[in-house]
């Protein structure tokens, strides 16, 4: 997505979570992930070789994914995750309601602050709107507009007025305002 300087809805779906799921499994007929639902066409996939495919022959205007994107799975997603201990994966046991607006975090994929604060959104199961911003973006302007820096990641929440591009900052208010312990 970060290729095709694509934005997205997300909703985390770690396990142990009981938001989102039913709603994968209601779509698809089963909980599995990722699972892309593309509201313009219509169509809903699981497996992300298949889902990097449908994007690039969608919306890739006849680019092709850059050389090793379908294989590096394993090195971009499971490597830094076994490296990570797993975090991201799993529900943590404080989160707390959903809030009312999508939060909205402006990232790109291989940024590792921004890869730790989507981890911290999925463990608290925050559905967000992702505005990537690779290289070249086309939202780059918009990022400047609303933070007056390309820093990224820069999390807005619409909630609380909340706006940061420290990535330790955004972790600790999300740990404070969407835990069960913050009341």
């Amino acid at each position: 997505m970060t290729e095709l300087d694509l934005s997205a809805e997300v909703y985390p779906c770690p396990k142990g979570s009981l938001r989102h799921r039913d709603v994968v499994k209601k779509i698809g007929g089963k909980e599995q992930f990722p699972l892309l639902v593309d509201t313009s066409t219509g169509i809903s996939m699981y497996e992300s070789g298949d889902i990097v495919k449908y994007l690039f022959r969608n919306y890739g205007q006849g680019k092709s994914p850059s050389p090793g994107l379908l294989e590096s799975t394993i090195f971009t997603g499971w490597v830094p995750t076994l490296l990570r201990a797993g975090r991201g994966m799993t529900l943590w046991n404080k989160a707390d309601a959903v809030p009312a607006e999508k939060l909205e975090l402006f990232s790109y994929e291989n940024n590792s602050y921004a890869r730790i604060v989507r981890e911290a959104l999925c463990e608290l199961e925050l559905p967000y709107v992702l505005q990537n911003v690779g290289e070249g973006s086309s939202k780059t302007e918009l990022l400047l507009r609303k933070s007056g820096s390309k820093q990224v990641p820069y999390l807005i929440d619409p909630n609380t007025g909340f706006q940061s591009s420290d990535h330790k900052k955004i972790l600790a208010y999300l740990f404070q305002q969407y835990s069960i312990s913050s009341q």
